[in-house]
């Protein structure tokens, strides 16, 4: 696909553009971005243009802070340049891998439960079979009313766990969605950072 027809979201173009979802329904409405919608609010944005407003609102913008460089750039200079957050984009990297390491835990727990509960399958199965050939009628009604009950715990209890985990898995992956929203307008910035010299002025170029 041509890197012009490539397109995104409404979080992706509110993550490079700096700015809410509500603020880029705003910039679409002011015809400031071409936007397709398929009728149910969802909005799509051609990247190539995001990426251009992207870099007009950053060049009318005054940057405060840390500047790049030895020096500060005198009053003629149409910008500054902030410090590049490599601190921020070292942790979204960090956090990503605790999601990851967070995930695996969640999926070994599921595991361990679903053996037990084969494992316990298993032995109500070897018990039913013992008491079927002994034909112990009335032994084998009263534990079929305590395997029932403790059956009934059991599946409480599992499925208890089962929505508790599941709640945690959406969680998760809300917490990855916010991350790679976060890491795509960090790498957005990156991009921008460069186009404009960034990188001979960081290592003293022209």
């Amino acid at each position: 696909m041509d890197s012009r027809e490539e397109r995104i979201g409404l979080n992706g173009a509110a993550a490079i553009l700096d700015a809410s979802p509500a603020e880029v329904r705003k910039m679409a409405a002011d015809g400031r971005l071409s936007a397709k919608t398929n009728g149910e609010s969802e909005y799509s944005f051609v990247l190539a243009e995001v990426m251009e407003l992207a870099g007009e609102i950053s060049s009318d913008e005054v940057f405060e802070g840390e500047v790049i460089g030895d020096e500060a750039p005198d009053a003629s200079s149409s910008s500054r340049l902030p410090a590049v957050p490599f601190e921020r984009y070292e942790r979204l990297l960090q956090q990503g891998q605790d999601y990851k390491t967070r995930l695996e835990e969640r999926n070994r727990q599921m595991e361990e439960i679903r053996q037990e509960r084969d494992a316990a399958r298993t032995e109500i199965d070897r018990l039913w079979s013992e008491i079927e050939r002994l034909n112990l009628i009335e032994f084998q009604r009263e534990l079929q009313e305590k395997t029932i009950s403790t059956l009934e715990e059991e599946k409480a209890k599992l499925e208890s766990e089962r929505t508790r985990l599941a709640d945690e898995h959406t969680k998760l992956v809300e917490e990855k969605s916010e991350i790679s929203e976060e890491r795509t307008r960090l790498e957005a910035e990156l991009k921008v950072l460069k186009n404009r010299g960034f990188f001979s002025r960081l290592f003293g170029g022209g």
